[in-house]
C-alpha cells in the first residue's frame, strides 16, 4: 500500500485507519463508522473484520502491542458484531441520549469488570484488564473507556461534526469547534460555499 492517505486517514500496520480526531479513545471507536451524519445512506466501515478491529485497538492505546500480537490474524466473527453493537449503543448514548441503548453499555462494560485487576504504577492504584489472550480483550477495553468517558465531565462537551456524511465525535470543551477536521469536512464546506457564491 503507497501513496498518501486521505486527510482523514493515517497508515498503521499495512492498513488504513480513520485518523484521530475526538480527543477520547471511546469516541474514536464511533469515529470507526463514517456515515453517522447520513444515516440512510450506505457509509464506510473502518473495522471490517476482527483483525482490523485488534489493529485499531493497537493503534489508539487500548491493547497494548504483544496482547494484540497474539490476537491478530484471527476470525472472531461474534467479537465483531458485538462490538459494532456497542458502538452503535454509545453513539446514541452520546449524539441522541438514547437512554434505550445504556443496556448494551452496562453488559459489556459488567463483562470487562470481571476481567480486571488491580495493579499498582509508581504511587497510584488502578484496575487494569487482565492479558488472558482472550479475543474479548479489545471489547473490553473499549467498553471500559466508554464508562470513564460517560462518568467524567467530558461527556457534555461531545460534538459532532456537521459535515455531509459524516457525524464523527470529537471533545470541545471551548465550544468553538466546528468540524472533525479542517482538512477534510471543513475544507470541503469552504470549497462548496466557495462554488455557490461564484454561481
Amino acid at each position: 500500500m503507497t501513496g498518501k492517505p486521505p486527510p482523514h486517514a493515517v497508515r498503521f500496520g499495512g492498513h488504513l485507519l480513520p485518523k484521530p480526531v475526538a480527543g477520547h479513545p471511546a469516541l474514536e471507536f464511533c469515529n470507526t463508522w463514517a456515515g453517522w451524519g447520513e444515516p440512510e445512506k450506505p457509509g464506510a466501515e473502518w473495522l471490517p473484520d476482527y483483525d482490523r478491529f485488534v489493529l485499531w485497538a493497537e493503534f489508539t492505546g487500548l491493547v497494548p502491542a504483544p496482547a494484540a500480537a497474539r490476537l491478530r490474524d484471527r476470525t472472531e466473527d461474534a467479537v465483531l458484531a458485538r462490538a459494532r453493537a456497542l458502538r452503535r449503543a454509545l453513539y446514541g448514548i452520546l449524539r441522541h441520549h438514547d437512554g434505550s441503548e445504556f443496556g448494551v453499555l452496562a453488559a459489556e462494560a459488567d463483562e470487562a469488570n470481571r476481567h480486571t485487576r488491580l495493579a499498582e504504577t509508581g504511587q497510584t492504584v488502578h484496575f487494569e484488564l487482565v492479558d488472558d489472550g482472550d479475543p474479548l480483550l479489545p471489547l473490553r477495553s473499549v467498553a471500559l473507556s466508554a464508562v470513564d468517558l460517560l462518568s467524567g465531565s467530558k461527556r457534555h462537551v461531545v460534538r459532532a461534526c456537521p459535515g455531509d456524511g459524516c457525524g464523527w465525535l470529537f471533545l470541545d470543551p471551548r465550544g468553538r469547534r466546528i468540524w472533525c477536521s479542517m482538512a477534510s469536512c471543513g475544507n470541503r464546506a469552504k470549497v462548496r460555499a466557495h462554488a455557490s457564491r461564484h454561481k
